[in-house]
């Protein structure tokens, strides 16, 4: 089963993160971003197909790694 976008956002995060303090998860955050952002990149450059599922996904991913 697919993680939620929430969920897939927090397990990034946390893959992220060594520690608890605030500097680290606002890094943890930036580097899970990049992660998204390089996964959309990749997408855009497949044969100038993008699948909108996925692309919704990954953008709301986005948006959750946001809200943490």
């Amino acid at each position: 089963m697919e993680l939620t976008p929430k969920e897939k956002a927090k397990e990034l995060v946390d893959k992220f993160c060594f520690g608890l303090y605030p500097w680290q998860i606002k890094k943890a955050k930036q580097c899970a971003l990049i992660c998204v952002d390089e996964i959309l990149k990749g997408m855009s450059n497949q044969i100038n197909q993008i699948d909108t599922i996925d692309t919704i996904y990954w953008l709301k991913v986005k948006q959750e790694i946001g809200n943490l």
